[in-house]
């Protein structure tokens, strides 16, 4: 085919978009590239005119759909309507490239079809961050990484806090990866469904015959992550004995093992997670006030993915560069998978590609593939949906105080009418739930009751920060 060459005023229109962008007719062939198209590619702008798209692209003779992709050409074309498709997209050198391809219709005067505009947006799926393995672009993740670099070089404690499933772990070791100790050990222990004697063995260690069962002399977690970072995963979990001694370890930097008299030096950094309100159980006196001032002065919350919902696509990809099949879903498919609120968060997503990727026999992750409560999912709002409908019940239904199992008045008051006046407050005292109760001239006890029902009810309470 004889390759005609475009105008310049046309190349440099195309040459504006700084990521890949080219023209394609109804017959595959590429009629215009820019040059970040054509580098993609190893190609020139005019080396790529005339070829086919899927030959580019695919290294392939036929157009993707009929290889097994969800081709975004054809359902624009037939559409008239912005197409999107996820596809994973071969380089000259054989190695794979995961882009979120959107196809734009143009039209001539007339208003017909004459090209689909094809913007590529290459996802990255090494690790972009660290090789703790953090992925994402959005605004309210990389505050979070924002805050992570910041308190990073130091040896400060750190709280990092958010829902299950959000990442905490991989997080904490994103700050142990960027401090002065990235060369020390990085250390885990889950505090969940530890005894006392138990925790502090793991913490600790303990000395031979110190406990039924403690046969030989046992290092302890202190001891295996000197020079490094020990994360404290769950730390709302610890009993209050615990607490106890992991304060006395934090302020005075010694420790014994269990059953032993030597005294050793811990030269560790303590980062812990949780994803429970630990103020709330300083105010209930299950969590020590003083050993929460010295794990939580430096609080950062990672957010949950229904907060971050532009990062989902990068997180796909991410999980299918690890996988030995490539199966990206289809435009239909990822529509839901982006419209779905994940109350296990990465976790659960990761689950639900992993699952998707083994019924996917074609190559593609098909709507049949995903769970039927992605299925059925009907919009990113059933927080809010069960705030209101929880609210009319309250209000409408006159409550006695005195009504056991019922709601207070007042609560019922401030749910129905002054719920975001509340959480907009909170948020402006940076999650201070002290300052808070001031701005809004309530006590401290009745906003932390407040707070409770908004989570009970599944409402996002900010945290606090710093």
């Amino acid at each position: 085919m004889s390759k005609k060459k475009i105008p310049e005023s046309l190349q440099s229109m195309l040459d504006i978009y700084q990521q890949p962008f080219v023209l394609v007719d109804r017959q595959f062939t590429i009629v215009a590239s820019n040059k970040a198209y054509a580098d993609q590619y190893d190609l020139t702008p005019e080396e790529i005119i005339g070829c086919k798209c899927h030959k580019v692209s695919h290294h392939s003779d036929v157009p993707c759909i009929e290889i097994g992709e969800d081709c975004p050409h054809r359902r624009m074309f037939k559409s008239g309507q912005v197409e999107e498709a996820l596809h994973v997209h071969t380089r000259p050198d054989g190695s794979k490239d995961c882009v979120e391809i959107k196809a734009h219709p143009i039209r001539g005067e007339d208003g017909e079809i004459l090209y689909m505009g094809e913007h590529l947006r290459p996802i990255e799926t090494h690790d972009m961050l660290d090789k703790s393995e953090l992925v994402g672009s959005s605004e309210p993740f990389l505050n979070a990484i924002r805050e992570a670099n910041v308190l990073a070089p130091s040896s400060l404690p750190v709280l990092v806090t958010g829902e299950s499933g959000v990442g905490k772990e991989k997080f904490a070791a994103y700050i142990h990866n960027r401090s002065l100790r990235s060369d020390g050990p990085f250390i885990t222990l889950d505090c969940c469904g530890l005894s006392e004697t138990l925790f502090e063995s793991e913490l600790f260690g303990h000395e031979a015959g110190s406990f039924t069962g403690a046969q030989r002399q046992k290092r302890g977690l202190f001891e295996i992550a000197h020079g490094g970072t020990l994360f404290l995963d769950e730390i709302g979990e610890i009993s209050p004995t615990v607490q106890a001694k992991l304060l006395r370890v934090i302020e005075t930097g010694e420790y014994r093992r269990v059953g032993g008299n030597k005294t050793y030096q811990a030269d560790v950094r303590i980062v812990s997670a949780t994803n429970r309100n630990l103020l709330d159980m300083v105010e209930e006196g299950s969590f020590r006030q003083d050993l929460y001032h010295r794990l939580a002065g430096h609080t950062i919350f990672l957010p949950p993915l229904r907060q971050r919902k532009s990062d989902i696509t990068q997180l796909i990809c991410h999980f299918m560069h690890g996988m030995e099949k490539q199966t990206p879903p289809t435009g239909e498919a990822l529509r839901l998978l982006e419209n779905y609120n994940y109350p296990g968060n990465i976790r659960e997503l990761r689950y639900i590609i992993e699952l998707a990727a083994l019924k996917a026999v074609d190559g593609h992750i098909c709507p049949e593939h995903l769970p039927e409560k992605l299925r059925h999912h009907h919009g990113g709002h059933e927080d809010e949906d069960a705030s209101n409908e929880n609210a009319a019940a309250a209000t409408e239904t006159p409550v006695s105080q005195e009504s056991p199992g019922m709601r207070r008045r007042d609560d019922a008051v401030v749910l129905g009418q002054d719920t975001q006046k509340v959480l907009d407050t909170l948020q402006l005292c940076r999650g201070n739930r002290r300052a808070a109760a001031r701005e809004l001239e309530i006590s401290e006890r009745k906003l932390y009751r407040l707070l409770k029902r908004y989570e009970e009810m599944g409402i996002e309470v900010p945290r606090p920060y710093q």
